[in-house]
């Protein structure tokens, strides 16, 4: 199984187009065999940022979906009038808590990247209890996950709250090793009804700025002096 972690900062007076965009191609996306699910969220960390998260029966689907030439267009015409920036990570799911029914988890892809620091990452996703017993707050979720008391701290993490389901939030964290991400097993807070925790072997890392693991060729774009992650 893949996973597709593709955070984007569109510019602000592009945000509804973005989301216009996205919306767009969903029937397609959808039609994909192979494609499995996909879900958007905002950053709690970083104003702007928006991590869209998909997720593939195979690396072969993702490949599938970048042939289709409604997808190809719409990433160009993100590039050049949509995106300040954007960094996406594919890699292959390695754990899963929760995987989907009638899909096994086999490794296939041993390599990492060469690029990124983080050669894997996590993703654990919180949906909160139905029977009101609390929310829990952004800005205390990695704390109440026990991210800071593993044994090797993350290169870095960010937190989202779903676009799509109220209350649901995700935290994304980035680590040096495979040891080091497994070494992390978060519990599932009294506030909430379920946990989905993944450890993903990242395979591709690039960005808006660096392609150099990029499987597509576009135009060099020049960063500009207000541009940072």
């Amino acid at each position: 199984m893949f996973s597709v972690i593709f955070e984007v900062h569109p510019k602000k007076e592009q945000f509804d187009l973005y989301l216009a965009l996205a919306k767009d191609l969903k029937p397609i996306l959808e039609g994909i065999d192979g494609f499995i699910d996909n879900e958007r969220f905002e950053s709690a960390r970083r104003p702007g940022w928006i991590l869209s998260h998909s997720t593939w029966r195979d690396e072969k689907s993702v490949v599938r979906w970048r042939t289709v030439a409604k997808h190809h267009e719409t990433q160009q015409r993100g590039r050049d009038d949509v995106f300040q920036d954007y960094h996406l990570r594919v890699g292959e799911v390695v754990s899963d808590t929760a995987p989907p029914n009638g899909v096994p988890l086999v490794e296939q892809r041993l390599d990492e990247t060469e690029v990124g620091a983080g050669k894997f990452a996590t993703l654990t996703e919180v949906l909160p209890s139905a029977t009101g017993a609390g929310s829990l707050a952004p800005s205390e979720f990695a704390d109440r996950l026990s991210l800071d008391r593993t044994h090797s701290a993350p290169i870095d993490y960010d937190v989202f709250s779903s676009i799509y389901n109220a209350g649901k939030l995700a935290l994304l964290a980035s680590w040096r090793d495979r040891n080091s991400a497994e070494q992390f097993e978060p519990q599932l807070p009294t506030e909430a009804d379920a946990v989905r925790h993944r450890v993903v072997r990242i395979v591709r890392d690039y960005g808006m700025f660096d392609r150099r693991e990029s499987p597509q060729y576009y135009p060099d774009i020049p960063r500009g002096p207000t541009t940072r992650r």
